[in-house]
């Protein structure tokens, strides 16, 4: 089984930030309830793909979530997915990438440490905005998203990482990679 980890901070005001991208993505792939655990303290919902996680902390405390995971039978560092907002890849871009660091993300820095591990899936997801010239201006991950990128989200990028969670889901992270990146 996967463990769909999104990342983002709870809270209204916290709800269209950059941050909070993969909660977003979650909101459009997933339009049924969620359920609240309440000792992951974390919104849960089960897919076919997997059990998907929004942590109901702040993003520095995300990986807490992890340490009720670890109870399960079939628990694998390999089988946790964590799709998060990237400031060094341009909005839109989304990325796999495997037992990589950080990259300077305190989100997936809790996530590495309650693991004990790198070794997990990464679905990467571009917030930065790109100039004609290539370069990239990097936003306030606090800063909200404009009507025309919550549509984008919505419109685009949510249906394509529907469509890699349930490719890492059938044809496992190798072949998804190959597919996506």
């Amino acid at each position: 089984m996967l463990y769909i980890i999104g990342l983002g901070n709870p809270g209204e005001k916290y709800h269209y930030t950059k941050h909070n991208i993969a909660w977003l993505v979650f909101e459009n792939i997933i339009k049924d309830s969620w359920s609240h655990h309440k000792y992951m303290n974390a919104k849960i919902k089960h897919e076919q793909s997997g059990l998907f996680i929004k942590p109901q902390t702040f993003m520095n405390a995300s990986g807490e979530v992890i340490s009720y995971l670890k109870k399960e039978v079939d628990f694998d560092p390999e089988h946790v997915v964590v799709v998060y907002d990237d400031i060094d890849l341009a909005f839109g871009d989304v990325r796999i990438s495997f037992d990589r660091g950080d990259g300077g993300h305190n989100g997936v820095k809790s996530i590495t440490e309650h693991l004990g591990s790198r070794k997990s899936i990464r679905i990467r997801v571009g917030i930065s905005r790109k100039l004609d010239d290539g370069r990239l201006i990097k936003p306030n991950v606090l800063g909200n998203f404009s009507p025309n990128e919550q549509k984008i989200i919505k419109d685009d990028i949510s249906p394509r990482i529907r469509i890699i969670i349930k490719s890492l889901e059938k044809e496992g992270r190798e072949k998804t990679m190959n597919l996506y990146n």
